[in-house]
């Protein structure tokens, strides 16, 4: 009788630790007919050994073309190359080391239809813009307020920086008020897990790019917020972040490689000075600190100059368009980022997606600083290729102005006429 109870404990051993421990798998799924057919899987097991795995495919069309082992042996970089002819279908991957052998299943499924007209579509002139930060607009699930096992279990709306318990049904359910003013287009701030210890509210500190926030609903609701709008001839923007993550994200807890972050020998702000980026005759070192700082202690700047880093961006910008229905693409804090990464970014999306809107949020003090950081004239030696900006310079160096300022020489009115004929 020892040795059967013996027997099964070693078996449920082997089956929960190991090679046999759960396997993530990013990005979770992608599509026959993309443009973007070279994908890089990230995959994290729970084994100290995973990175010696061998990895195998046998699915028509799919083909494996390289494993990188990565500094943290929990990781495996896999390139694979999907074929134009491949069809629509459950891929095994097989893992095997000397622990045994594990199967992994993974999607590839047919492309979403009516790209360029029901989603992609982008953002007109004649197009109402409204911005919406889901905790704050309407609660729509109470069950969902708090969950277990998340790190901020505030739920106050006395306080500013306490959560208030919208979410994405509570979206749903105002779309009718939205459309009684006019709305056709709803921006909403970042949507994916927040799962940091408080200020989660607002979403900018993202702990899994591929998992909507429960406490708004999850990945389903984010799907039904999406088709109840297109059904309403109504348009979505996603808010994208790019240069940073929250501090609790798994790739900060346990880092892919010993670069994916930019470190600092000690903690490092970001100095918030755009003009190091274009003046020629800037401090490297400083011009460092602006894009390569933190944005805040809870906000680690992610390494764009890190391959893996820039392929899983790249890949999740085009798998939440395609797995969502994104008409728009707002990215936060840009002008923080690595602009040629982000030009290539810019570039695989609107290549994927050629009539989706792109802005960035460029928070600069300058028209000709603005400028810089969207498709121009200027004869410099970075040109950007991001379509749109959002326009500081017209709102605190015109609109205010104009509206709180007597008229003057460079005061009131002419204020504003000012910074629009510098356009």
């Amino acid at each position: 009788m020892l040795g059967k109870r013996a027997g099964v404990l070693l078996l449920a051993c082997l089956l929960t630790g190991g090679l046999y421990a759960q396997i993530n798998v990013y990005p979770t799924n992608w599509w026959v007919g993309m443009k973007w057919n070279k994908v890089q899987l990230l995959i994290k097991g729970n084994s100290k050994d995973f990175a010696s795995a061998s990895c195998s495919v046998k699915y028509p069309g799919v083909q494996i073309t390289k494993v990188h082992q990565l500094d943290n042996p929990l990781y495996l970089a896999v390139d694979i190359t999907i074929s134009p002819a491949a069809k629509p279908g459950k891929i095994n991957f097989e893992f095997s080391n000397k622990q045994g052998k594990q199967t992994v299943a993974w999607e590839l499924k047919p492309r979403r239809s009516g790209k360029g007209t029901a989603f992609a579509q982008g953002v007109k002139q004649k197009d109402f813009v409204y911005l919406i930060m889901p905790d704050r607009f309407r609660n729509g699930d109470y069950t969902n307020d708090r969950i277990a096992g998340m790190r901020d279990q505030t739920l106050n709306r006395d306080s500013v920086y306490h959560r208030h318990g919208g979410d994405l049904q509570g979206v749903i359910d105002g779309l009718d008020y939205l459309q009684n003013l006019g709305v056709t287009t709803v921006w909403m701030t970042p949507v994916l897990e927040n799962d940091m210890p408080d200020r989660t509210e607002h979403g900018y500190a993202i702990t899994n790019h591929y998992k909507v926030d429960p406490r708004h609903g999850g990945n389903e609701a984010y799907k039904k917020l999406s088709d109840e709008l297109h059904k309403r001839g109504m348009k979505l923007i996603q808010d994208a972040v790019y240069n940073h993550v929250g501090v609790k994200h798994e790739f900060v807890l346990e880092q892919p490689t010993k670069d994916w972050l930019n470190q600092w020998p000690q903690y490092t702000n970001t100095n918030y000075k755009d003009q190091l980026l274009f003046d020629p005759y800037a401090s490297p070192a400083e011009a460092a600190i602006m894009e390569k700082g933190w944005f805040t202690t809870q906000m680690p700047d992610l390494n764009h100059n890190n391959p893996y880093v820039a392929n899983f961006l790249i890949q999740h910008a085009l798998w939440s368009v395609e797995e969502f229905g994104v008409d728009g693409w707002r990215i936060d804090t840009y002008i923080y980022n690595n602009l040629p990464f982000m030009n290539r970014c810019n570039k695989a999306l609107l290549d994927e997606y050629p009539k989706m809107t792109m802005f960035g949020e460029t928070w600069v003090h300058g028209t000709a600083n603005q400028a810089y950081f969207a498709e121009n004239t200027f004869q410099t030696a970075f040109k950007s290729n991001l379509p749109g900006v959002t326009d500081f310079q017209t709102l605190f160096y015109g609109i205010l102005p104009a509206l709180n300022q007597p008229f003057g020489w460079t005061e009131g009115v002419n204020k504003l006429y000012t910074t629009l004929s510098n356009d």
